[in-house]
């Protein structure tokens, strides 16, 4: 008889050598098994009370003498389906351990305005008031129209959610960036100027970055890491203690 099925249900072979053993004897004492297994005597009762434990075994007192028998063999459906309940329970935890794991660190990358402002959008749809959300420009989507109505508007997204937002701009940009969005930064943002020039824009909410260019093809990658955004909330932090209003 193939012996796997009831290794698959956590016996050890000298229990599955027990169970079938008197499987085929019916009830017997301890030496009874003791002759049909060839298992040493003083491994014999906790091979056993383990069986018992499990439902597998059970015995009777005759003449102050334990005679055991096998359970029936549908009980092993029990076995399977109490392992099958636990697992179910406990299946739960581990989808959350799961979810968790993918939420810890994770890239994406984002093409086109449509879905880059959506994915800006998605970033604080959740946000609390006061939450802080860090941002550098450059100054590059003001030559495109779409991209300047887009972010005034998610400046005012901003402002409904009352979040704290701080915007570092490059210098070069300055006059045409305080003109452009003279209202916005009157009330919603606090502005800084720097001479440091980031390669492409910058956003950082939560454990999220988001790197975005508006170059030629407009894209942006979002990089979920608690280590990263930690990372470049002190790198931001560093550039706005050193530029100026």
């Amino acid at each position: 008889m193939d012996s796997s099925i009831f290794e698959d249900i956590g016996l050890t072979k000298r229990e599955i050598k027990v169970y079938l053993a008197l499987l085929e004897i019916g009830s017997t004492t301890v030496g009874g098994i003791l002759e049909k297994t060839q298992i040493p005597s003083s491994k014999i009762y906790e091979i056993l009370n383990r069986l018992k434990d499990k439902s597998l075994v059970s015995y009777v007192k005759i003449k102050n003498k334990r005679h055991y028998q096998a359970s029936d063999p549908q009980s092993i459906l029990t076995i399977l389906d109490e392992k099958r309940g636990k697992i179910f329970d406990f299946l739960p935890k581990l989808i959350a351990k799961q979810k968790f794991a993918k939420k810890k660190q994770s890239v994406e990358i984002f093409e086109g305005n449509k879905a880059i402002f959506r994915l800006f959008r998605n970033l604080i749809e959740d946000a609390h008031p006061r939450e802080k959300y860090f941002s550098f420009t450059h100054g590059m989507e003001q030559d495109n129209e779409n991209i300047r109505l887009f972010y005034k508007n998610f400046d005012r997204r901003r402002k409904e959610k009352k979040l704290n937002t701080l915007l570092l701009a490059n210098s070069k940009s300055k006059t045409l960036f305080k003109k452009i969005y003279a209202e916005q930064l009157k009330t919603t943002t606090k502005v800084r100027f720097t001479t440091f020039n980031f390669p492409q824009g910058l956003a950082i909410f939560r454990n999220n970055i988001v790197l975005i260019t508006w170059k030629e093809n407009h894209t942006a990658i979002k990089i979920e890491s608690q280590q990263m955004a930690n990372q470049f909330k002190n790198f931001f932090f560093q550039l706005w203690k050193t530029s100026k209003k």
